[in-house]
C-alpha cells in the first residue's frame, strides 16, 4: 500500500465512507471490476490461481508479510483496550449508541 492508498484508506475509516466500485478499484480496495455475467468464472479463475500455490508456502508468506503489523498490534493492545474502555463508556458515545440502536429497532419493525 503506497502513502495515497494509505491516506485514503485512513480517511474512508474515519468518515465511515461507503467506496463504488470504480473508487473501490481506484484506491485499492478491490483488484479488479468485472462485468456481472463474468463473475463467477472471474472468482473461479482467481481462485484456481490460489489454490495451485502450496498451502503451506501461501500461510508462510502470509505471516511473514503481516508479523510487523500483528507485533505493533500487539504492542499496543493493553492501551488500545483502554482507550476503548474510556471511550465507549463516555455519555455522549452512549447516548449516541442508544439513538442508533433505537432506529435499528425501528426498521426491524418495518
Amino acid at each position: 500500500m503506497n502513502q495515497s492508498q494509505f491516506r485514503e484508506t485512513e480517511k474512508g475509516l474515519q468518515l465511515g465512507k461507503l467506496y463504488t466500485a470504480p473508487e473501490g478499484l481506484e484506491v485499492g480496495l478491490v483488484d479488479e471490476l468485472v462485468p456481472e455475467e463474468k463473475v463467477l468464472s472471474s472468482a473461479a479463475e482467481a481462485m484456481s490461481k490460489w489454490l495451485a500455490i502450496p498451502d503451506h508456502a501461501r500461510q508462510l508468506s502470509k505471516s511473514m508479510m503481516k508479523k510487523p503489523t500483528i507485533d505493533r498490534l500487539l504492542a499496543a493492545r493493553e492501551a488500545d483496550i483502554r482507550n476503548f474502555g474510556s471511550f465507549i463508556t463516555r455519555d455522549s458515545i452512549q447516548k449516541s449508541l442508544g439513538m442508533y440502536m433505537e432506529k435499528l429497532k425501528k426498521k426491524r419493525r418495518s
